[in-house]
């Protein structure tokens, strides 16, 4: 199904058991939109075999999505968008993405409902030989510390693999310039023993944040 600029004002997906599959976008718009579930570990809320080319977000909200088989190329976003306790399997961005983050679960869930959610995203990377590639992505801001770090394909020079085992032997954290102590204390929030972390290219802040990541692989901490 092919969609071309269309906008989306005000719609709310909510709950599991769905699957949205086989849509391109073009140009299209979402503005105040939710797509989320927030009761079922298993995620079995499906984005699956999508496209979208020049869109646009506003104010949308994603929670617990499984997103298999999509493209992203060219993503407008007016104010951060967190895909919270999402998870990602041969997901790809490309060319100039607004800010997003890939973070854990809603911290606003009961505990014991964010630790299932928690054991269900663990689980299911498990089975994932590749989940993000952002290489060709040029990000105003981005992080995705809530994604395994060797299971993202990424541009060397400007996106960086840090690793717990190596973080935690050094030990002098508070050492580092701001964005390496950003980097490297994201481990005190995701289960994962590795992460990316991201220069972005269309940061008004690219060159310091390059340069303070590079920090980190001098020091042994990061690839």
């Amino acid at each position: 199904m092919l969609l071309e600029k269309q906008e989306t004002v005000g719609v709310k997906a909510l709950g599991s058991g769905r699957t949205f599959s086989a849509i391109e976008l073009d140009q299209c718009v979402f503005n105040g939109s939710v797509l989320a579930q927030f009761d079922d570990p298993d995620l079995g809320l499906v984005v699956r075999d999508v496209s979208a080319k020049r869109c646009r977000a506003t104010r949308c909200i994603a929670h617990g999505v499984r997103f298999e088989d999509v493209r992203i190329d060219g993503l407008a976003i007016t104010s951060l968008l967190h895909l919270n306790g999402c998870v990602f399997k041969h997901v790809t961005f490309a060319g100039s993405i607004g800010p997003l983050m890939a973070t854990p679960p809603n911290s606003s869930l009961p505990r014991d409902l964010r630790d299932r959610f928690t054991a269900g995203i663990i689980a299911y990377y498990s089975d994932v030989d590749w989940a993000l590639n952002i290489s060709r992505a040029a990000f105003s801001d981005a992080d995705f510390y809530h994604v395994p770090g060797h299971l993202v394909r990424r541009d060397e020079e400007t996106q960086f693999l840090l690793h717990r085992d190596r973080v935690e032997q050094f030990g002098q954290i508070d050492r580092l310039p701001t964005f390496a102590q950003i980097a490297a204390h994201r481990f005190e929030a995701t289960p994962f023993d590795s992460l990316v972390a991201i220069a972005p290219k269309r940061s008004k802040h690219f060159a310091t944040c390059l340069a303070e990541l590079e920090v980190l692989r001098r020091e042994g901490l990061a690839d």
